[in-house]
């Protein structure tokens, strides 16, 4: 027979898994420190492509200069600059991913736990449902050998 509340919990739990359970579900089976971590050096490897290819442009704009002035640069001074600004970059990206990720699986979280819930009330009705089906006869396998 069908009950309306397992019918409601269905559908809110099939609503929750169609929208936000695509990335929050996957999420749960992470600790927050790996979770976070993880994400943290998706973003480094990310921003140190970015800054590459930003590096990469803008020496091809400046490249006219360069060559007129190729024994004239400072390399040692110009190459401390570039690291210097390489490590603001990463230190700046990977703070935001810090604080973004942990945000973003507290939030997760919250969600899951109701979600959890959910899936055991429903799972409980089932059984109530099945034993009830069976009026209170329980059958065990554990006799067969086989």
């Amino acid at each position: 027979m069908v009950r309306e509340e397992n019918v409601k919990l269905m559908t809110k739990l099939a609503i929750y898994e169609k929208h936000n359970g695509k990335t929050e579900i996957p999420m749960s089976g992470y600790y927050k420190s790996d979770y976070v971590r993880m994400n943290c050096l998706k973003t480094v490897v990310a921003a140190t492509v970015a800054f590459a290819l930003v590096a990469a442009m803008i020496i091809t704009y400046k490249m006219d200069y360069i060559l007129m002035n190729v024994f004239k640069i400072d390399y040692k001074s110009f190459g401390m600059g570039v690291a210097l600004i390489y490590a603001v970059w990463i230190f700046v990206m990977w703070l935001a991913a810090r604080i973004v990720y942990s945000i973003r699986y507290e939030k997760a979280r919250k969600h899951i736990i109701e979600y959890n819930h959910n899936l055991k009330k429903l799972q409980e009705e089932s059984q109530k449902e099945m034993y009830k089906a069976m009026k209170g006869v329980v059958i065990n396998d554990d006799f067969i050998d086989f």
